[in-house]
């Protein structure tokens, strides 16, 4: 995912303040240093003196000869300096610039390169975004693999639904903690409340606490978003921004395929989307209410041939398990 101009400007104006605060911290300790060692300022003048002097040196004798004097002389005040430090109770560091990172002193840069501090922060926020976003926040609240419930399951006397939902909690489980090694995507298939979304949910949530970067969209909400950015021009730097995302980000999900408008342009835009997160090497998860027949019907054979050789097929049965949590919903005690 590519940080959008605001997101950047603001990394930088934090570098910025941390300079800014370390600045302010070295002038307050420096005052503090003058006020209790008197003598401090003497040294500091006198610092300053074969400083300028062993530039105007090396200035005029391009081979530095000459200038051997008063780079000890240089070291010899910044010795006595940090003994006035010591004997006044103060570190011998005391007046070095404090950074939160030395690597890069607050820059955010080395050597021309992102520093290990801005690839964190970058990073982080990315994952904030694409958190707040794609508003898995808000659906996996509730939602983590330790909170499934297989009793749920239990009203086919077959045991069918059971069994299905264990190998689906399990490949879910599986995928999310052996990412990105994992070969192949996932679909998760079956009727209404059968679990597919809190599935995906968790293992979205599981993959951003490890550090990846994932996107998830319901159906609906992906396809009215790029075509709102794809049939306006000003919107191109928008749109290949959005592209640039949905097909780099480590784990896409789709939620629910099949409940968006279909036409030339929905299906032209998801053949592409699994097209080029294969070219990339990267993961999907896709729920959906249909069933291997209606895929092949709705989509047609080339998404169709897609799905069934780079997904795992997982299908859900039962009843629905909302409905259930609701009808199993003690009422609050009266009065």
């Amino acid at each position: 995912m590519i940080l959008s101009e605001e997101q950047y400007n603001g990394i930088l104006r934090e570098y910025e303040e941390k300079r800014r605060k370390a600045r302010q911290l070295r002038e307050e300790r420096r005052a503090e240093v003058e006020a209790a060692v008197p003598a401090f300022s003497e040294l500091d003048a006198m610092m300053s003196d074969v400083a300028l002097g062993y530039a105007k040196g090396f200035e005029n004798d391009l081979n530095g000869a000459g200038t051997g004097d008063a780079v000890r002389k240089f070291r010899d005040i910044a010795e006595k300096r940090k003994s006035l430090l010591v004997s006044g109770g103060f570190p011998p560091d005391y007046l070095e610039s404090v950074y939160e990172c030395p690597l890069c002193d607050d820059t955010g840069f080395v050597d021309g390169k992102k520093c290990r501090c801005y690839l964190e922060r970058e990073s982080g926020l990315l994952s904030e975004t694409l958190y707040l976003n794609s508003h898995i926040r808000a659906l996996s609240g509730k939602t983590d693999f330790d909170m499934l419930r297989e009793d749920l399951y239990t009203d086919d006397n077959s045991g069918d639904s059971l069994k299905r939902f264990r190998g689906a909690r399990d490949a879910a489980l599986n995928f999310a903690s052996t990412f990105p090694d994992t070969q192949k995507n996932l679909l998760f298939m079956g009727s209404v409340g059968t679990g597919k979304t809190t599935l995906s949910v968790c293992i979205a949530k599981k993959l951003i606490e490890r550090g990846f970067s994932v996107i998830y969209f319901s159906s609906v909400s992906l396809f009215e978003l790029l075509g709102r950015v794809s049939f306006d021009n000003e919107k191109r730097s928008e749109r290949d921004r959005v592209l640039s995302d949905i097909y780099n980000c480590d784990l896409l999900v789709i939620d629910d395929l099949g409940t968006e408008l279909l036409n030339s342009f929905v299906e032209e835009q998801l053949f592409s989307i699994i097209n080029e997160r294969s070219l990339r090497d990267r993961r999907m998860v896709i729920s959906t209410n249909q069933d291997t027949k209606d895929l092949q019907r709705v989509y047609g054979d080339r998404i169709f041939s897609r799905i069934i050789s780079e997904f795992v097929i997982l299908k859900l049965t039962g009843s629905d398990i909302r409905f259930k949590l609701v009808m199993n919903r003690k009422e609050p005690d009266t009065v």
